[in-house]
């Protein structure tokens, strides 16, 4: 089978993981991968399968005004429309909000199935220009089918599409890490981890209020947070106004964060919403005790609550610091709930969560 996957970018991050995840899995099946992005990069962030072709389209920029973006995105369609159709897929999966809007334009008439997956939270984030929410309200009804990842999504959606499948992130098998030294020198004493972009969406800011006043008391742990993003520089000043500087370690990416989990003490979520936060998944597959808020939307449908990890009200600043403070306190507790969140590969697997995909597929006639 010939499938093409449109993406807008591989970077680091949860999408590009599991876009990666997808794309590798079903190249070793024996099926024949092709993912087109709209920006060019020199090179994947998460290593890719050499049997997966990757096409950089390099049609992403900016635009000054409506009236240069509209140009510019009927560019974008007519090249990306030649790319799908040079293709020649059995089916299309598109991932993310404006891609799989520019997507479902330029595959009309092509006879295709088009899979459309949304990786956050709609009614969050960044707004765009208005019209996109509009194109989105009248275009999504035109894919085959729209894959969200939690129950609260799939309702968030209900009106946008027929044929709305809920299907979760894979976990990356933590067994095969085990062995791997971490790529980041971590900090002697005890390690609070958390990662993802360094953006308003993570609510690392949050955190630091939170780590510091934690640390009066608690001054041999660490606080560790990987991944990049424009609020880096923001985030190293709170932390010298809060006098932590010394104990925040911002080590940027790394293509194999589970080598890093595995050795840190406890995670924290700290996230204003989600989609399903990848990272939490990771982090349980791990054996790591996890505290998260409990963000719109994921960690509810994964956390049971002092069972595999502790969930505290969104924004809560003060339930969110004795939560931690709490795993601090009591190792035992700390050993029990990561002992019942490795329970989460069997769940999210790789291989369960690609049957799901392989399913829709053979659902509708597409795998031979």
């Amino acid at each position: 089978m010939k499938i093409t996957l449109v993406i807008h970018d591989l970077p680091g991050g949860g999408t590009g993981r599991v876009l990666t995840y997808m794309a590798n899995y079903w190249a070793n099946e024996g099926h024949h991968v092709t993912i087109l992005t709209l920006e060019k990069r020199g090179s994947p962030f998460y290593p890719l399968s050499d049997s997966v072709k990757w096409i950089s389209l390099n049609i992403s920029s900016n635009s000054a005004n409506l009236v240069e973006g509209l140009l510019k995105n009927l560019r974008r369609i007519y090249l990306l429309r030649k790319a799908v159709l040079k293709s020649t897929p059995d089916c299309i999966i598109s991932f993310v909000f404006t891609t799989n809007m520019l997507v479902l334009l330029a595959t009309r008439f092509i006879n295709s199935p088009l899979i459309i997956s949304e990786r956050n939270h709609p009614g969050y984030g960044t707004r765009t220009r208005l019209a996109w929410y509009w194109l989105r309200r009248i275009l999504y009804p035109l894919a085959d089918h729209l894959v969200v990842q939690t129950r609260e999504i799939k309702d968030w959606f209900h009106r946008y599409n027929n044929s709305i499948h809920i299907i979760a992130n894979p976990v990356g098998t933590v067994q095969e890490v085990a062995e791997f030294s971490s790529e980041v020198t971590l900090p002697s004493g005890k390690s609070i981890v958390a990662m993802g972009q360094l953006s308003p969406q993570k609510g690392f800011d949050l955190l630091l209020k939170v780590f510091a006043k934690i640390h009066q008391t608690y001054k041999e742990w660490n606080l560790i947070i990987l991944g990049t993003g424009p609020m880096k520089e923001e985030l190293v000043l709170q932390a010298g106004q809060l006098g932590i500087e010394r104990y925040l370690h911002l080590p940027g990416m790394v293509t194999n964060p589970l080598s890093v989990l595995k050795k840190c003490d406890l995670f924290v979520l700290s996230s204003r919403y989600e989609g399903l936060p990848n990272v939490l998944l990771e982090a349980m597959a791990c054996g790591l005790p996890v505290v998260s808020f409990d963000c719109p939307s994921g960690p509810s449908e994964v956390i049971r609550d002092r069972v595999n990890g502790l969930l505290v009200p969104l924004k809560d600043l003060d339930a969110l610091k004795d939560a931690i403070e709490s795993l601090i306190k009591d190792e035992k507790l700390r050993l029990s709930l990561g002992r019942e969140a490795v329970k989460v590969q069997d769940k999210f697997s790789l291989e369960k969560v690609m049957s799901q995909w392989n399913n829709l597929l053979h659902k509708y006639s597409l795998t031979r």
